[in-house]
């Protein structure tokens, strides 16, 4: 009996070690994070990446601009353990990696995100005035930047000119390491001024990390002790974008709230000092709720833009900024010369091309430029958009967001405004009867003109713009349609940009063959969905370039006829979304 109770003891035990150790054994693996992706700033960055593990994990990745620490462990399935993720400073386009969380029989990919880091000059600064015959101590014109980096390296080399300058010297700076993020770079100017007068001082600047090479300009005076008000510093201008019928001109990006005035005084002539031929001075500030719209958004460069100009031809531009206090006198006057190019010679086979740079007013959303912009009520008052005397009326000046009434079916329609819809419309060739099944002219709805381009869509409805019928086709042709378009946006606005799609669409004879590059999806082959790409930043809601840069989208279509029309046309308006677009050139080419 014994010995029976000795061998059942033995076999309990036997099975209870076992089923220990099976229970052990069968116990899953498991490795948990916090998440599937993770966000990094251009700079340096160090982010905390959580785990759960019951047993040996490893990360790794395949970007050397990734840094993991530790590399590896053992977790005991109750305790928490971080991965210190590190990220390079960025010193280019935004960029993504992955790392990879691993176990025996188990892997994950997470998601590494930096945004981009173009180093950014921004306007130099120094002191708006020195007294004459007194020393300057301790001077400096500063360049400021943003985005910089310890391998970026400055020279800088000066020139001085002006009256002003006489006593003064700029010492040159060689190899200035630039701090990481935002900071300026500090160039000497000393010496006791001797005359009174205007100081130019230009800095040619090159940074070799970053292919920089650029030549800024800042400016002073000096005056006697007693010399009562300082002028405002006088513009100085340069060209952003020049074209046979268009040019856009800048002074400067605007400091947001530096409480500086953002009044000027606008004239183009023929000549440096002949009558003006444009003259735009009744204006608010540009700071003002009328010139910003809603005043949500912001815009940072003064800088501005005149259409309908004459191909190869010479043109002075003269801008004085006018003060809003009583701490300032007005700036004095600037003076650039700039000669517009040729009008390109377009081929044989091209049968319909539009660039809209005859359309003088309105802001330049393209090239983020305030314009001139009459009212819809002086409009519709007989102003004629060919008139040299109306485009040289001082009109307001306003914001590349701002637009008056849609043409063909808004306030400056055929039936209010005729004589803008016979100027750039072709409204005495095709008429406006828009309803009749012969009209064979430009269409649309929702169409706001703008300089050098149109605006499709309100925030809430769909708006498009048809081509006339392509009576240049005799029988059937393969033609090639080129569009040119980006999104809309409010820059720093809050939703940033509208949707980057919109549609390209055959009305009449003509099927599509090919949408392109930028086909995003095609409903049948009379209607495609094409894609732009973006030009705001996801983080800063601001714009990405210095202009804007359209998309250029390419269709094939065959079987083209003379009753063909081409269709740019916005998406459905649904939900809280924009659908809005900047529609520039339109050419459609016979293959």
């Amino acid at each position: 009996m014994k010995k029976s109770n000795k061998i059942y003891a033995l076999l309990i035990l036997t099975m209870t070690l076992i089923t220990v150790s099976c229970s052990k054994k069968d116990v899953p693996l498991f490795l948990k994070r916090n998440s599937d992706a993770m966000n990094f700033s251009y700079l340096n960055t160090t982010k905390d990446l959580t785990i759960l593990s019951n047993g040996k994990w490893k990360v790794t990745s395949q970007n050397d601009w990734i840094n993991l620490d530790p590399a590896e462990g053992t977790g005991d399935g109750k305790t928490e353990q971080i991965i210190k993720v590190t990220v390079k400073q960025n010193t280019d386009d935004a960029r993504s990696g992955e790392i990879f969380l691993e176990n025996d029989i188990k892997s994950f990919s997470i998601n590494i995100a930096q945004e981009e880091g173009h180093l950014v000059l921004n306007k130099p600064v120094m002191a708006s005035s020195f007294i004459i015959n007194e020393e300057l101590i301790g001077q400096r014109i500063q360049i400021p930047y943003i985005k910089g980096a310890t391998t970026d390296k400055a020279t800088v080399t000066a020139s001085l000119q002006g009256p002003g300058s006489a006593g003064l010297t700029v010492e040159d700076l060689y190899d200035f390491e630039l701090n990481a993020g935002e900071d300026f770079i500090p160039v000497v100017i000393k010496g006791t001024p001797t005359a009174v007068g205007e100081i130019q001082v230009t800095l040619h600047l090159e940074i070799p990390s970053r292919s920089i090479v650029e030549d800024l300009i800042v400016k002073s005076r000096t005056k006697l002790e007693d010399n009562g008000l300082d002028p405002l510093e006088s513009p100085t201008v340069t060209v952003v974008q020049l074209l046979p019928r268009l040019a856009v001109l800048d002074w400067g990006k605007y400091t947001k709230g530096s409480g500086i005035s953002r009044k000027f005084e606008l004239e183009l002539a023929t000549s440096q000092y002949g009558s003006a031929i444009r003259r735009y001075a009744n204006q608010t500030d540009w700071l003002n709720s009328t010139s910003i719209g809603t005043g949500s958004y912001f815009f940072d460069h003064n800088r501005f833009v005149f259409a309908d100009l004459e191909p190869g031809t010479a043109y002075w531009f003269r801008i004085v900024h006018k003060t809003i206090n009583t701490q300032n006198l007005d700036s004095d006057i600037s003076y650039f010369q700039f000669t517009t190019p040729a009008e390109d010679v377009l081929g044989p086979n091209v049968i319909l091309y539009k660039d809209f740079d005859d359309f003088w007013w309105g802001g330049s959303p393209i090239y983020q430029a305030f314009g001139v912009q009459p009212t819809e009520a002086q409009i519709q008052a007989s102003l004629n958009p060919k008139s040299s005397t109306a485009k040289s009326t001082d009109y307001r000046t306003m914001s590349w967001n701002n637009n008056i009434g849609s043409t063909f079916d808004g306030n400056l329609g055929p039936a209010k405004a005729p004589l803008l819809y016979n100027a750039y419309w072709d409204g005495a060739k095709y008429g406006s009867n828009f309803t009749s099944s012969s009209y064979a002219g430009w269409h649309g709805a929702n169409a706001f003109a703008a300089s050098g381009c149109m605006r499709l869509a309100t925030a809430s409805a769909q708006g498009y713009l048809k081509t006339p019928k392509l009576e240049e086709i005799t029988g059937t042709a393969d033609i090639l349609v080129t569009v040119n378009t980006a999104a809309y946006y409010e820059p720093y606005h809050s939703w940033g940009e509208d949707v980057l799609r919109h549609y390209i669409i055959v009305e009449g004879d003509g099927t599509i063959t090919d949408g392109g590059p930028t086909l995003s999806s095609t409903d049948n082959n009379k209607q495609i969905i094409v894609q732009c790409a973006s030009n705001v930043s996801s983080t800063t809601k601001g714009p990405l370039y210095n202009t804007n840069r359209t998309t250029t989208h390419k269709v094939k279509i065959s079987g083209a006829t003379s009753n063909t029309r081409i269709v740019i046309k916005t998406l459905p308006y649904s939900g809280s979304d924009h659908y809005r677009i900047w529609l520039d050139d339109i050419k459609i080419t016979k293959e």
